[in-house]
């Protein structure tokens, strides 16, 4: 995370103790009213009273003695006040100078899913209306029980039991299959892409077979839609997750980086040698982003803005959830009351309930849509299809929305905006 809010400096409030005008106003005559007795009673005896300088004395020190001590006082608060104003101000340029680095956003220009070989199932609309719905199924392999799971069906592939080489290859008919979806959709956008901008491929894949392998596949569907030269990123070592944009965000800030990046994310289980979990899907995405500030120079339609995300624990005795949805919203300079839509996944029905609570107060009244329950848990793509669902959703009446991804026992958010002045679908 590039600024903790915590560490930022903050104002400090003017000071509200203000010199009394009574108490000076007695603290100055009784200064007065010493001077004189004092000048009375050092003046020497032998020099005469009524002259001009015996009166200068007694006028001019106590006067200037008295007004020195109170002018003085109230020029000590005064200042007091001027540097907390200049503090303030410079405070407040350097807060804005740091939250607006930290919160350029990254511009989505290129979208794609697929959780199903059918259209119709993919369909953004089935989700949000609810048509879509994870169902019970009878496992292929001999080990399992009924239970809510969705897999990837395509002719090339025959389900029928089998043992751990039938998964492989299946794995490597599907990841062929999904690459070559993926890139389909993505093809245009791709081609957009200026040539003096470098693009990275990162590949997130968990199925059976080895980083190598996916590798391969892609190059070779890569190839065949004559796409333009990138690089595939090395295997990292972190989970490939929401909070690795934040890890770019804060190298464009510190190096300008200048590359776009595909995000490729496929989840694909044994479904043949043994029964894959309860409630997971498998899926593909693909997610074409670059550096909103490159996005606009070099004209390119955009189909939103992803913002910063926010990692928080969901921790039920702390405010730590609130945080990660208050923080997400300021990144994307939205208020609670702005989202309209949401989409939510790897987040299981307590921890939402906890959370709930907490954005309610801030003001949150939309209720993200569950993939889990409608696609399915779609393990290292879920986040990414969640972004992806709501960047098919978007419209100019719900412009604005909100991505929650659970991790464990923490849960990102963020905030995908849609662009005022250009189509919002992609």
């Amino acid at each position: 995370m590039a600024v903790d809010f915590s560490l930022l400096p903050t104002e400090r409030p003017l000071p509200n103790d203000p010199p009394s005008p009574l108490v000076w106003t007695v603290v100055f005559f009784v200064l007065v009213l010493t001077t004189i007795f004092v000048v009375l009673l050092c003046w020497p005896k032998n020099m005469p009273m009524r002259t001009w300088q015996f009166w200068t004395a007694l006028s001019a020190f106590p006067v200037g003695i008295a007004s020195f001590v109170v002018l003085r006082r109230y020029s000590v608060y005064e200042g007091r006040k001027l540097d907390i104003v200049l503090g303030k101000e410079a405070i407040r340029e350097y807060n804005e100078r740091v939250f607006e680095a930290a919160s350029a956003p990254l511009a989505l220009v290129g979208a794609a899913y697929r959780f199903s070989a059918d259209a119709e199932e993919n369909a953004i609309e089935g989700i949000r209306r609810g048509a879509l719905k994870l169902e019970t199924q009878e496992t292929i392999a001999c080990d399992g029980e009924p239970a809510k799971r969705r897999w990837l069906i395509v002719p090339e592939v025959a389900c029928l039991p089998g043992e751990k080489d039938d998964d492989l290859k299946r794995h490597r008919t599907l990841i062929k299959y999904l690459f070559t979806e993926l890139l389909n959709d993505l093809t245009a956008s791709i081609q957009a892409l200026p040539a003096r901008l470098d693009l990275r491929v990162h590949l997130a894949v968990s199925s059976g077979l080895t980083h190598q392998e996916n590798q391969t596949l892609w190059q070779e569907c890569w190839r065949e839609h004559q796409l333009r030269h990138a690089s595939i990123a090395k295997m990292a070592a972190q989970p490939v997750d929401l909070m690795a944009l934040d890890v770019w965000l804060d190298q464009i800030i510190e190096t300008s980086s200048k590359e776009a990046r595909l995000i490729v994310a496929v989840q694909l289980h044994c479904l043949l040698s043994e029964s894959p979990p309860a409630g997971a899907a498998e899926a593909g995405v693909a997610l074409l982003l670059m550096p909103d500030a490159q996005a606009g120079r070099f004209n390119l339609v955009r189909i939103a803005n992803l913002h910063r995300p926010v990692r928080a624990p969901l921790d039920p005795s702390t405010q730590a959830p609130s945080y990660a949805l208050s923080h997400a919203l300021k990144w994307a300079n939205v208020a609670a009351t702005d989202i309209l839509v949401g989409w939510q996944t790897g987040v299981d029905a307590t921890q939402y309930g906890q959370w709930r609570k907490l954005a309610v107060r801030l003001g949150l009244t939309a209720h993200p849509a569950n993939l889990d329950q409608s696609v399915g848990y779609a393990g290292v793509a879920a986040p990414w299809l969640a972004i992806a669902c709501a960047a098919a959703s978007l419209s100019r009446q719900e412009p604005a929305q909100l991505i929650l991804a659970g991790q464990d026992e923490s849960l990102d958010c963020a905030v995908l905006l849609g662009i005022p002045d250009q189509e919002t679908h992609p």
